[in-house]
């Protein structure tokens, strides 16, 4: 599944506007007063101001699996990198084969690099902005995770990817993935409180157009 346009809301867009642009200097594809729109890989993300949002999101960008100290190095040059309760900063998930970092930004969103080793190795040795290959997840905060997850599998043939529970289960593959948990989960690995926000995504999957909208 390639994500190729997410829409997220965002109490200060002039603040991430200077965050996504100047700081990573993702290419701005089309901007107004209500709303920014970057082009980053495969993915136009949008941002939409929104001064009554409360909470935050989180989503993931894919980056070379061979690059990702060059991807770090990158970041930390950047923002500051996310640790969790050990004060660690890098993460390996042996479950999915990649290694990960995470930041926060200008709207307190968790987001993440993640590096998947199941994913060919793109040419190349340095990291730029340009390396990041687009949205690769989007956290999706839901009343019940069973029920969710068996009407998006009904409805988009999404397969299960890697393991699952009632708290955690991701809809996918390694492009791309939606991550289903309850509302109220941490997000790792800060903890902060996974809630149902607005959004609205479009994605290609082998079955088709993938089309997914949370209204205000």
């Amino acid at each position: 599944m390639k994500i190729t346009d997410v829409t997220l809301h965002t109490r200060d867009l002039s603040a991430q506007r200077a965050f996504y642009g100047d700081v990573l200097g993702f290419p701005v594809a089309s901007s107004s007063e209500e709303a920014v729109t970057f082009q980053t890989g495969w993915t136009r993300l949008t941002l939409r101001q929104d001064a009554d949002l409360s909470g935050v999101y989180h989503f993931a960008f894919n980056v070379p699996e061979n690059r990702f100290a060059q991807a770090r190095a990158w970041l930390e040059e950047r923002v500051a990198l996310l640790a969790d309760e050990a004060g660690e900063m890098t993460f390996h998930s042996d479950d999915w084969d990649a290694d990960l970092a995470y930041f926060q930004d200008a709207n307190g969103n968790i987001v993440e690099f993640i590096a998947r080793h199941s994913l060919p190795t793109p040419a190349g040795t340095g990291f730029s902005v340009d390396d990041v290959s687009g949205v690769s997840e989007l956290g999706l905060p839901v009343p019940g995770v069973s029920g969710a997850v068996l009407d998006l599998r009904e409805r988009f043939e999404l397969p299960l990817y890697g393991e699952t529970s009632e708290t955690f289960a991701p809809l996918g593959n390694e492009e791309g993935l939606l991550i289903v948990v309850p509302v109220g989960r941490g997000w790792f690995p800060t903890g902060t409180p996974a809630q149902s926000l607005p959004f609205h995504l479009r994605a290609r999957t082998k079955s088709g157009v993938l089309e997914l909208k949370e209204e205000p």
